[in-house]
Formats: C-alpha cells, sequence, structure tokens
C-alpha cells in the first residue's frame, strides 16, 4: 500500500465528520493523525500556504484542533447529530484550555450527543438567550393586559427597581443563591414585604418564561428560596414622632409635601404621590375612581393647611402636581432615605416606620377624638358595607369636613 493511501485511511478513521476535510500533521514526513501530547502539540501549526489546518486526536474521538495561518489555534468538538448532521463546536483557546480539560469537554459533549441532545445548537442557544430585562420587558407587556391597574404598578416596580441587580443576567445563568442573596438585601433595605413582594413578582415573571420556552431551564430558581416573616403593622407615630417629622419635611420638595399632605389627609401614598391637577378643586380635592383602590370617587375639603401644602401650579405644568413625567411621583424609596437620614441627624432614632403608619396614625387620633368610625371610614376612603354603601355620600361632606378640622386642630396643637 502507498504511503498516500495509508495516509487516506488515517485520516477517514480519526475524523468523526466532514470525510472530505484534509486532516493533516506537518512532522516532516507523510500527513497522519497522532494522539495528541503536550509535547507535539507544538508542531500542530497551519502552514503558510493554507487558511486553516484541522488535526485530531486519535486519543480522544472527535477532539481537533483548528489551526489558522495568523497562528491562533482553538479546540474542536466534532460530531454528528440525531439526523445525521455534522455538527463543530469550539471548546476554547489551546493557549488558555489545556489538553486534559479539552479532552474532558469533549467526552461530556459526547455522552450529551449520545443521550439524543444537540450540544452544539444548546450552546448557541445559551449565548443569544435573552437577558433578565428583557424577559421583564416581555413578562410586563403580558402582565400588563391581565393584572388591575394597582397590581400591575407594584409588578412593575418591583420588577425594575429590587430586580436590577439581575437585569444583565441571562435567565439560565441565574441560580437560587442569587435570588435568596437578592432578596436578603431587599428585605435589609426595604423591608420584608418588599423582599416577599419582588419574591412572588419573580416567581411569576419566571413561571411565565418556562411556559413561554424563554428560559431552556426545568425548574423556577426562586422555588425553595426562604420568605421573610411579616407581622401585622401596628404602628402609630407619637407627638415626638410626629413633630420631627414635620420639621424634617420644610424643605418644599415633591417628597416633604407628598409626606405632609399624607399626614393633613389621612390618603394613601399613591393617591397623593399620583394628584392631579384636575383633581384639585375650589374647595376640595376629587380623586377619580379610577385611582382609588376601592373604586369609589374619594372628596377630600381643601382645607388651608391642605392649600399650603400643595404646590403652586407652574404655567407649565403637566397633567401631574408631582413628578416630572406626567405619570406621578416615584421617588419614594430614594425620598424615604433622605427623610429618615435627616431624622437620624435631629438625634431622633425611631423605629421603623413607613408613609401607611402615618394614615394609621390619622385614623387612631381621630378615634381617641371621639370622631364617628364612619366618619373616619368615609375620610380614610374605606369601601362602605350595607347601609353605609348606599348612603347619600353628600350627607358626609360636613361631617368629613368637621373631621379634618378637628385633626389639623389636633395636630397644630401638637406641633
Amino acid at each position: 500500500m502507498t504511503i498516500q493511501k495509508q495516509s487516506e485511511l488515517a485520516s477517514h478513521s480519526a475524523s468523526t465528520s466532514l470525510p472530505s476535510t484534509r486532516v493533516v500533521t506537518f512532522t516532516g514526513g507523510a500527513a497522519k493523525a497522532r494522539a495528541f501530547t503536550k509535547a507535539n502539540m507544538r508542531s500542530l501549526l497551519c502552514p503558510p500556504e493554507r487558511p486553516e489546518a484541522f488535526f485530531w486526536d486519535l486519543s480522544c474521538k472527535g477532539l481537533g484542533v483548528r489551526a489558522l495561518r495568523s497562528g491562533r489555534r482553538t479546540w474542536i468538538y466534532q460530531y454528528r447529530d440525531a439526523n445525521g448532521r455534522t455538527r463543530r463546536m469550539a471548546l476554547g483557546d489551546v493557549s488558555a484550555v489545556s489538553l486534559d480539560a479539552a479532552r474532558e469537554a469533549a467526552r461530556r459533549a459526547a455522552a450529551a450527543a449520545a443521550t439524543g441532545s444537540n450540544p452544539s445548537v444548546n450552546r448557541k442557544k445559551r449565548r443569544s438567550a435573552e437577558t433578565i430585562l428583557d424577559l421583564i420587558n416581555a413578562y410586563l407587556a403580558y402582565a400588563k393586559e391581565r393584572q388591575k391597574p394597582r397590581s400591575y404598578k407594584e409588578t412593575e416596580r418591583h420588577l425594575r427597581l429590587h430586580a436590577a441587580p439581575l437585569h444583565h443576567e441571562r435567565g439560565e445563568a441565574v441560580q437560587r443563591r442569587d435570588i435568596a442573596g437578592l432578596l436578603e438585601k431587599v428585605a435589609q433595605r426595604s423591608g420584608s414585604i418588599a423582599a416577599n413582594r419582588l419574591r412572588a413578582a419573580l416567581s411569576a415573571l419566571w413561571s411565565w418564561a418556562l411556559r413561554a420556552g424563554l428560559i431552556d431551564s426545568d425548574s423556577n430558581p426562586v422555588a425553595f428560596t426562604p420568605r421573610q416573616p411579616e407581622t401585622a403593622r401596628d404602628r402609630v407615630l407619637n407627638d415626638a414622632e410626629l413633630r420631627a417629622v414635620w420639621a424634617a419635611t420644610d424643605d418644599l420638595s415633591d417628597y416633604s409635601r407628598i409626606v405632609r399632605l399624607c399626614l393633613l389627609t389621612g390618603c394613601r401614598r399613591t393617591e397623593i404621590g399620583g394628584l392631579r391637577w384636575d383633581e384639585v378643586q375650589d374647595d376640595r380635592i376629587v380623586i377619580g375612581p379610577a385611582r382609588m383602590k376601592g373604586k369609589v370617587a374619594h372628596e377630600i375639603p381643601l382645607l388651608p393647611r391642605i392649600s399650603v401644602a400643595l404646590p403652586t401650579r407652574p404655567e407649565d405644568a403637566g397633567p401631574c402636581v408631582f413628578g416630572r413625567r406626567g405619570t406621578g411621583f416615584f421617588g419614594f424609596s430614594d425620598g424615604k432615605e433622605k427623610l429618615d437620614a435627616k431624622l437620624a441627624a435631629s438625634g431622633l432614632h425611631a423605629d421603623r416606620w413607613g408613609l401607611h403608619d402615618l394614615r394609621r396614625t390619622f385614623s387612631t387620633r381621630l378615634h381617641d377624638a371621639g370622631i364617628e368610625p364612619i366618619v373616619i371610614e368615609a375620610l380614610l376612603a374605606h369601601k362602605q358595607q350595607g347601609v353605609a354603601a348606599v348612603y347619600n355620600r353628600a350627607s358626609f361632606r360636613e361631617a368629613k369636613s368637621r373631621a379634618l378640622q378637628r385633626w389639623h386642630q389636633l395636630l397644630c396643637e401638637i406641633l
């Protein structure tokens, strides 16, 4: 048998695919495949007259080296998929990946291919996989059509704000420990309730992405992450705390005005933060049903202290009283951190509190002052039941105005 024939036979037995590819080594004699060793790796070079050359390892079927004229050399693994199609995948640069590591990677790929998987295609999918931010954008478009506006707004806030550290990760790359670590940080910074709401939003995001086939995984990494303990809130600010909060909100910023208005009116922070200029009338504020939790319009007497707390409407004002994007105020977390820092600097180290505690304080103080519960419930815009649900709301205007005046008198005495 001629030397040329022996070379062709060796080439055919060494290559797992691409039978037309010429297998060459350059050792000063005839071309033949060989078992790679650390010593002979230096000889696997592309000849100057060719753009590239392939070398195949007889000790590990499918493992090869692709050498370019430029001098770069890359480990490759070549195989046939379940349909008999030739596939090739890169395993890393020869200068960075050792021979043993390349052989181990080739064996793992061979094992995957033997079970019907397609490692080359799977790797391409992972490289082109969408980031968590891409998934969030797609999920929010889905959720907006199915969630109530208030629920959607909270979902969007948690996924865009609290989940920001995950935004540039790929779905398949996120592990349970990543989720658990993020939830712990959110709990420390924003409280256990915020952490649990973020956990619920992330779990819903992953479940949807898995069903939609946007994440190539079999499990939800949010599952089995620890849930933060929640306790019923009963925080009521005392006189010293009310004085400190009022004094710390004298800078006329949007957040400070919102805090004062929440304290003066008993409204929720979203109701004040999203206040619109067309809701501020001559003698009252009328918040439309679309923005109210109970879907019923809410009237608030426009007493002097409330008028003073409102900003002056500029000539070029947008539709909303607060915020610059025409959609209301969104800087609650940042504003709260700055306010807490001012309170601490003034010597007041109060227990953890939130804007909703102002609403609870408003209710508690009015009950202590002897105001009828049904009037307080009307001021809080709680949904009425029974006879109160059909009672003429107009008849509450005077009672609500008197109750609110009484609260402002109490507050004035405290301050």
